[in-house]
Formats: structure tokens, C-alpha cells, sequence
């Protein structure tokens, strides 16, 4: 009788499969130092002794804050607030559904190959019955590498458009400035300062 071959499929797949784990997670891990640079300098925006994030939603949390005692300056800056929060959400989104695609492409190019079947020594046609397994593993092979090169390309596209989309720090110090063009008590950009874990390194409270 025949045998499922579990020798070279399974130690290529395996292969295979490393390989674009290694791929997906260097891109992951790329997107993140690039989407997380800016938090790794601790960052607040400071105003009325109260600190939030220096980030789309810690704007929008501050604007929260003054809702009801400054509606005017509430209303001038809340579209720009949302629309860089919906910028963020949107970035991460398209981060998540990007590496999403990309591992259900590679987990789908190793689930959907060939059982592949090893001749016995006996069969008559020994040699034939070769040529095709060792077909079948090389088409095995080539469909697991395409839908893993598939899925690495899904997952750096996501990533790509994450990072065009998410909103820059020069699109929240636009909002910034805006703000303090509007209002006597300005905005302050602290860095280098953690309110919550009491780290100072060079800090310095900036006024735009």
C-alpha cells in the first residue's frame, strides 16, 4: 500500500510557512516602530494643569473636557479633532485587515495543498509513481509559496496604507496652533515628562 507522504511535504511546509511568518512579522514589526515613534518620547498635551495624550483621541478628550464651559471653541474644533480620531481608527483598521489577509492567505496556501503519496517499493510502476509524487510535492510547494508571497503582499499593503493614512504630528500641531489662534489659554505640548509613572528626561512644556 501507499503512504501520505509526510517527509519532504511536511518539513517544505513547514519551510514555507516560517518563512512568511517571518516575512508578515518583520512587516508587523516595522508598522509598529513607525506608527509607535512618537509615542516612545512621552508626550501630553497640557492645559489648566490637566494632561492628556498627545495624540488625535487625547485631543478630542481634552476638547470633551471643555464641551459645556467653552462651547464655541468646542464647535471651531471638533470636526478637525474627529476627523484626525477617524484618520487613526481608519490606519488601524486597514493594519489589522492588511496582516488579517495576509495570514489567512498563508494559513489557506498550507491547509488547501495536495495529499501527496509515496509508491511502495513493490509497485510495478515504481519509478512513474515517483515522478509523480515528487510533481506533486513541487506543486505543493509552488502553491503554498504563492499564497504566501499572497498574503506577505496583503499584509504589507495594509501596513502601506496604514501608515498614509494615519495622521502625522504636524496634522495634530496643525489642530494645535489652531486651537491657541482661537483661545488667551493656550495648549501646551510636554515632552519627555510622564505625568502617570513620574519620568522626567529632558522634559521641556512647549507652547504652540
Amino acid at each position: 500500500m501507499g503512504r501520505r507522504s509526510s517527509g519532504p511535504s511536511a518539513r517544505r511546509a513547514a519551510i514555507v510557512g516560517c518563512l512568511v511568518s517571518a516575512l508578515l512579522a518583520g512587516s508587523a514589526r516595522a508598522q509598529e516602530t513607525t506608527l509607535a515613534t512618537e509615542a516612545e518620547v512621552p508626550e501630553h498635551l497640557v492645559a489648566g494643569g490637566q494632561y492628556f495624550e498627545a495624540t488625535p483621541y487625547g485631543l478630542r478628550a481634552y476638547l470633551n473636557s471643555i464641551k459645556t464651559t467653552r462651547p464655541e471653541l468646542f464647535a471651531q474644533l471638533a470636526p478637525d479633532a474627529d476627523r484626525l480620531a477617524s484618520r487613526s481608527t481608519t490606519a488601524m483598521t486597514l493594519a489589522i485587515a492588511g496582516l488579517g489577509a495576509g495570514v489567512a492567505s498563508t494559513i489557506y496556501g498550507i491547509a488547501s495543498r495536495t495529499s501527496c503519496t509515496s509508491p511502495p517499493v513493490t509497485d510495478p510502476n515504481f519509478a512513474a509513481d515517483s515522478a509523480a509524487w515528487s510533481q506533486c510535492d513541487q506543486r505543493n510547494l509552488t502553491h503554498m509559496t504563492t499564497f504566501g508571497l499572497i498574503g506577505a503582499g496583503l499584509a504589507m499593503a495594509g501596513l502601506g496604507a496604514a501608515f498614509v493614512v494615519v495622521p502625522s504630528r504636524r496634522d495634530l500641531l496643525e489642530v494645535v496652533n489652531k486651537h491657541n489662534r482661537l483661545s488667551p489659554q493656550p495648549l501646551q505640548l510636554q515632552v519627555g515628562y510622564d505625568p502617570i509613572q513620574r519620568l522626567a528626561s529632558a522634559g521641556a512644556a512647549l507652547s504652540f
